[in-house]
């Protein structure tokens, strides 16, 4: 049962639901004990104002994320690798015309993996099924990424992984694929936040990983401007912040 409800424990763990749920806490202290109803929603409110700011956002995945390198096709040949694979971020249901599409995220992704493609000549490969929170469990979101690619890329996929739900699953069952056809060497598309655990995932199973990032942050060129709130760096901050609880997790297993 566990793994169906991994999505709405990360939801309740991460910001900014823990922390409205924390000021919630604070609203509810203020007739019985005013001060400590106080410094509770202070908390909560500067928590959630500091990890919305491009500053802070973008120093918090310095501190935990390794910083990557540009990727060449250049660079994929001298490291004689075989294939390059994408790995899915969600795809977004209920749209006009009743057509799935690809999340940002898995937009962003299939950008770079298919311009490395293009520019090393290298097969192309999606890792992607339904996540454990799809609302529909029928659509693998490979077979989303093959139309967009054939659709608005007008690029041919080479192999799709369409069983896996998370990324240790995304791991075994590319291997399954892949080394059937003698490719251990591959490029592996993911961002950045992402990568250090996807990485070693791949590497566990066999792969030999060369990682090619998207979403290398940076802090913005208006120093003032980077200290107020908006969305994308706080889903930066929650990134970062799910890949730990992430790690955290997979090592409790490990123990």
């Amino acid at each position: 049962m566990f793994p169906e409800l991994k999505p709405y424990l990360t939801a309740i763990a991460i910001p900014p639901t823990s922390l409205l749920f924390l000021i919630l806490l604070g609203t509810f202290l203020i007739g019985s004990k005013p001060k400590l109803a106080k410094r509770v929603i202070l908390l909560g409110v500067t928590a959630l104002w500091m990890l919305s700011t491009n500053v802070f956002s973008v120093w918090l995945h310095n501190q935990v994320i390794p910083e990557y390198q540009l990727v060449t096709a250049l660079d994929l040949k001298h490291r004689s690798v075989q294939a390059i694979v994408v790995l899915g971020g969600g795809v977004v249901t209920g749209a006009p015309g009743a057509d799935h599409q690809m999340s940002k995220t898995s937009l962003e992704r299939l950008r770079l993996g298919t311009q490395l493609a293009r520019q090393s000549g290298l097969p192309l490969i999606f890792s992607g099924g339904s996540g454990w929170g799809a609302k529909d469990s029928s659509v693998s979101e490979a077979d989303v990424a093959e139309k967009v690619l054939q659709d608005a890329f007008g690029i041919k996929l080479n192999f799709k992984e369409s069983s896996s739900r998370d990324t240790q699953e995304n791991a075994g069952s590319t291997w399954d694929l892949l080394s059937k056809q003698g490719i251990q060497r591959i490029a592996m598309v993911t961002h950045s936040t992402h990568m250090p655990r996807a990485s070693a995932e791949f590497k566990k199973v066999g792969f030999y990983v060369s990682e090619a990032a998207v979403g290398q942050p940076k802090i913005g060129s208006e120093t003032l401007l980077g200290w107020f709130p908006n969305a994308a760096n706080l889903e930066l901050s929650q990134s970062v912040l799910r890949e730990l609880l992430a790690q955290f997790i997979q090592r409790l297993k490990h123990h």
